[in-house]
């Protein structure tokens, strides 16, 4: 019990003993208790008169009141001034916060739960378009970026993969838009110029593919000289060396190819693969008969286990290079004599492609980057079987230009399964 409520009963305590006293004494009950309780409520009203016009700003002194109502102001007064000085780190923080936004050189839009524009920054003006009649209007964001791509996104509501679209502001410049959700039912949009970014990339794979271009030619004569003297009756050594020499040739030729294809993958990267009929169940199997002479005198276990009367819509040559990879990478990175089992079905509406090992497996921490351009999970071991670290990059590349996706499961010293899912709309029935 605070000290202010028991003096406060003791006051009470006090009045009744005194109208108790009188009430004794003159034998009258009502005058003590009228004079006593009358005297206690007016002097109530008399603070409650004082802390009224306190609460007003009347009266900015706490001297007029007495205690329990003293202490009442004295709290409340502590209670108004940690308020005051939270409200002032809220809105010092919440300056800090607009002046961050403010100093980015990426377009920050702060929106409401209804995609209404709360907020924006300089950079968004610049790069979106967007002027300062649209922040005191409230209008949805969707009505202000005038791109068909962007109001699609929006739309959707998916905003886990970010957009990629020009800068409605300046269309030589490329933006990466993202959007994300904060606080209260708010969100932040997010626009990062990737122009120069995305220069580099065409840079860097037009240098590849010019190289890898330039790099056939000699090569094959090399190879060539190479084969024709390997015929030839010269010393052991010498004979060992120029086997050797023919090797790292033709693995660097299958590097090279590999560069191209992919230089022409990623060229082409938002067109749709042609949509002729593949005969995959034949296709299959004639990657599996490579694969077996591949594996030679390391026997593996290979078994194909397809639905003859399923086929695919797109490029034969593309499906063929993405599924070579995934079955050869299979041979290459497994013990001899390890089963590899390649299935080809119905998956609901669609289908999928299924190589599947029993070879040592893949650590966790490796699978995200798999389909990484030269990305090897034992570099040492690669280079020995002749991969490049290209293949999966590959086969991502292909099976995104065909709508399809690829999941990739494996657990240490169990085996890998390598998945490929494509859609309906990619699934045709071959005639048997």
């Amino acid at each position: 019990m605070h000290d202010s409520f028991s003096a406060e009963l003791v006051r009470l305590l006090v009045i009744s003993l005194v109208i108790l006293f009188f009430g004794l004494l003159s034998g009258v009950w009502w005058l003590p208790i009228l004079i006593g309780l009358g005297g206690y409520i007016i002097w109530h009203l008399r603070q409650m008169y004082h802390m009224e016009e306190w609460l007003h700003g009347i009266s900015r002194n706490e001297q007029d009141l007495r205690g329990i109502w003293q202490y009442t102001a004295s709290r409340m007064r502590k209670i108004s001034n940690r308020g005051r000085q939270r409200k002032k780190r809220l809105s010092r923080l919440l300056h800090r916060f607009y002046d961050t936004l403010e100093a980015m050189p990426d377009a920050a839009v702060i929106l409401k739960g209804d995609l209404r524009v709360q907020w924006f920054n300089v950079a968004a003006m610049e790069l979106l378009g967007l002027d300062v009649d649209a922040r005191r209007k409230e209008r949805r964001i969707q009505n202000l970026v005038d791109h068909p791509a962007f109001v699609n996104w929006i739309e959707e509501g998916v905003y886990d993969t970010p957009l990629e679209m020009p800068a409605p502001a300046d269309l030589s410049r490329q933006l990466q838009i993202r959007l994300v959700s904060f606080g209260n039912q708010q969100s932040l949009l997010l626009a990062h110029d990737v122009t120069e970014l995305k220069r580099v990339e065409a840079v860097r794979r037009d240098f590849i593919a010019d190289v890898s271009h330039e790099l056939r030619t000699p090569l094959t004569v090399v190879v060539g000289y190479m084969e024709m003297l390997s015929e030839e009756k010269l010393p052991e050594d010498i004979h060992q060396a120029l086997l050797s020499s023919r090797r790292q040739a033709e693995r660097m030729q299958s590097i090279v190819a590999d560069l191209l294809m992919l230089s022409r993958l990623e060229m082409n990267e938002d067109q749709v693969a042609q949509a002729e009929t593949v005969d995959v169940p034949a296709l299959l199997t004639g990657l599996v008969e490579d694969a077996r002479r591949l594996s030679g005198e390391m026997a593996h276990a290979l078994s194909l286990h397809a639905d003859e009367s399923l086929g695919l819509l797109g490029d034969e040559s593309q499906l063929g290079s993405a599924f070579g990879n995934l079955i050869f990478n299979a041979i290459r990175h497994t013990p001899a004599g390890t089963p590899v089992d390649v299935f080809w079905s119905h998956d609901g509406e669609g289908a999928r492609l299924v190589v599947a090992d029993q070879g040592p497996g893949i650590a966790p921490e490796h699978l995200q980057r798999l389909t990484e351009r030269f990305y090897r999970v034992d570099k040492s071991r690669s280079r020995e079987r002749g991969g490049t670290g290209l293949g999966l990059s590959i086969v991502r590349h292909v099976l995104r230009r065909h709508d399809a996706l690829i999941e990739i499961s494996s657990t240490p010293g169990e085996g890998s399964r390598f998945v490929c899912l494509f859609p309906a709309q990619r699934v045709v029935t071959l005639s048997l």
